[in-house]
């Protein structure tokens, strides 16, 4: 009988685990893909929840780079059109002047800076040099009589704009300092002035045309603080609803494995009687398949043991 009960004892936990660890391999695998990445030497297997994440993030930074680069292709035309209209200005206005004996404009006029230097953006500007690099307007009066070459000596992009500039229209970026030590890039677009040596250099900083989507940026920011909240508490509700439904899968399986070690310990009870020599004891357990089979057997074998004792003590009386 002890032997009995060390069956019944171990098939039960046996059953469960059975079916059990199956299933919890299932959700440790379908979690890990859900929610943990996994790196597996060179290779990584990022996680669905890093996946959203990261599709969050590159829409978003795809939309702020593309915004971007439009802005700054829309400041660049502007600017060219810009030195493009103080180019024909200036030729329009040297027509205009008189020239001296030696047949050289006069530079120094009053009006002909004010063509020469105009804004551009909000703190660009627009400057005259000649063929040489010699400055001849400029917004800042310490650079006028200057060469551009020995000015901005540590200047490769600048100088290379300008060498260009010589030879027909030029442009490009190069890096500014500004007086608080920040280095920003500035974009320049140089243009010869018809009839002349003159040439119209404009230039600004490239990210004030790019400025509104800084405020764009900042309200992405805000959308995506607030959905990645949101979607950190989907996934804790998906958590709790994973954790909950394993509990009631653990409960059902054990409910279930319960009710088919049932009837067979009942059956080895039972089959522990007769051995016993109680063969009054009624076999009434309810179940199907393979188990009724079984409480049928039992239930032949008890009658055929005590039709077997009857007909001995028949001969012996």
């Amino acid at each position: 009988m002890a032997k009995g009960k060390k069956v019944e004892a171990g098939l039960l936990p046996r059953l469960i685990l059975g079916i059990s660890v199956p299933i919890l391999l299932a959700f440790l695998i379908i979690g890990n893909m859900l929610f943990f990445t996994t790196t597996l030497g060179r290779f990584q297997l990022k996680s669905i929840k890093d996946i959203g994440y990261e599709s969050l993030r590159e829409v978003s930074v795809a939309a702020l780079r593309e915004s971007t680069t439009a802005l700054n292709k829309l400041g660049e035309r502007m600017i060219q059109e810009k030195a493009a209209d103080v180019a024909n200005e200036i030729e329009i206005f040297m027509r205009s002047m008189p020239r001296s004996k030696t047949g050289n404009p006069v530079f120094r006029n009053p009006q002909l800076k004010e063509i020469a230097v105009q804004k551009v953006g909000s703190t660009g500007y627009t400057a005259v040099h000649d063929s040489t690099g010699l400055v001849y307007f400029h917004s800042n009066p310490q650079m006028e009589g200057a060469v551009l070459s020995v000015a901005a000596a540590k200047l490769p992009q600048f100088l290379k704009i300008i060498d260009t500039g010589l030879k027909g229209p030029a442009a490009g970026y190069y890096d500014w300092k500004d007086q608080d030590g920040k280095i920003r890039p500035k974009y320049m677009y140089t243009v010869p002035v018809k009839g002349t040596n003159l040439i119209v250099a404009a230039t600004t900083y490239i990210d004030e045309f790019s400025k509104p989507v800084k405020a764009v940026e900042q309200k992405i920011r805000q959308i995506e603080q607030t959905y990645t909240a949101q979607y950190e508490n989907r996934f804790r509700v998906f958590y709790v609803i994973v954790f909950l439904d394993l509990v009631i899968l653990l409960m059902v399986i054990y409910l279930y494995s319960f009710s088919v070690i049932r009837p067979l310990r009942q059956l080895s009870e039972i089959a522990d009687k007769i051995s016993m020599g109680d063969l009054k004891t009624s076999i009434n357990v309810k179940a199907h398949g393979e188990v009724k089979v079984l409480a049928e057997s039992i239930e032949r074998m008890q009658m055929s043991v005590k039709a077997a004792i009857e007909r001995l003590q028949r001969r012996r009386g």
